[in-house]
């Protein structure tokens, strides 16, 4: 590759970020301007005042059965590669154990440390912590994604908001990790092609679906968890989104970056632990 076409491919890259900071930023700004009282003002709630709760009840309860049998589906040993379904091997030696483990502990007590400002007791607060669960997916797959899911289980726990709620956030989080890890090519963060990938991936569709995930859960059980729906939809979804994308955008590749390299030369990376199987 010409030196040209690597500067073209890194500002391109470099502009897909900012875009996307900017953008986040600019989207707080206008929650901070309205204010907390007035979800429905928010342009972040404006597609979901589009689409309305009907037709995000089936949109989202699409993505719910998706991210259910990928979640079961990996954890039994197959994956997806491509279009087809195909075994692995993930060894849950004392390593992988350990994984999950730190994982689950690191995330979970980050979480908890960082829970002072809760939004909706019992259900979503300020998580600065967020910037974990897709590193953790990304640098160590299947076991850091499923420490991520116990990691917030854990934190609800610890925060004393451990509910029925709690559950759809045990796979949301698990989504969150789980997208950037599988769907990125390159989890470097040392070329644009990661950077621009991890963007996509790893900020706007993990935010998206975790958020249309755990939204569904609360109104498919809303009789036992009992948040109205409306304010399910209309502030508890754009929330979550914003929450989980702010601070995955500015921090996440920041430790992807300093992190990649010792992890994968102590041979911790999942993609050096793990075998396909046809």
């Amino acid at each position: 590759m010409s030196k040209t076409v690597s500067s073209a491919l890194w500002v391109t890259a470099f502009v897909i970020a900012a875009v996307f900071i900017a953008l986040i930023f600019y989207i707080g700004f206008d929650i901070l301007a309205k204010g907390l009282d007035k979800p429905g003002e928010w342009i972040i709630t404006q597609p979901f005042v589009i689409l309305g709760r009907d037709g995000l009840f089936v949109i989202s309860g699409i993505l719910w059965v998706i991210g259910t049998i990928i979640f079961f589906m990996e954890l039994s040993g197959r994956t997806f590669k491509g279009l087809r379904i195909v075994r692995q091997t993930i060894k849950w030696d004392a390593i992988d154990v350990s994984i999950t483990a730190l994982s689950a502990a690191v995330y979970g007590g980050a979480l908890a440390a960082t829970g002072g400002i809760p939004i909706i007791p019992g259900f979503t607060w300020v998580r600065p912590a967020n910037a974990l669960a897709p590193l953790f997916g990304i640098l160590f797959g299947i076991p850091g994604a499923l420490g991520t899911s116990i990691g917030n289980f854990i934190a609800d726990a610890l925060a004393g908001y451990l509910s029925v709620g709690s559950l759809g956030g045990f796979i949301g989080n698990f989504i969150i990790a789980y997208v950037p890890y599988k769907l990125m090519k390159d989890h470097s963060f040392r070329t644009p092609r990661s950077i621009i990938e991890f963007y996509i991936w790893g900020v706007l569709v993990s935010s998206i679906w975790c958020s249309l995930y755990i939204s569904w859960w609360l109104d498919f059980a809303e009789p036992l968890i009992g948040l109205p729906k409306g304010f399910i939809w209309g502030f508890f979804a754009p929330w979550v989104i914003f929450n989980n994308s702010f601070i995955t955008a500015i921090i996440t590749p920041i430790l992807g970056f300093i992190l990649y390299p010792p992890i994968k030369a102590r041979g911790l990376y999942w993609a050096d632990r793990i075998k396909i199987l046809s």
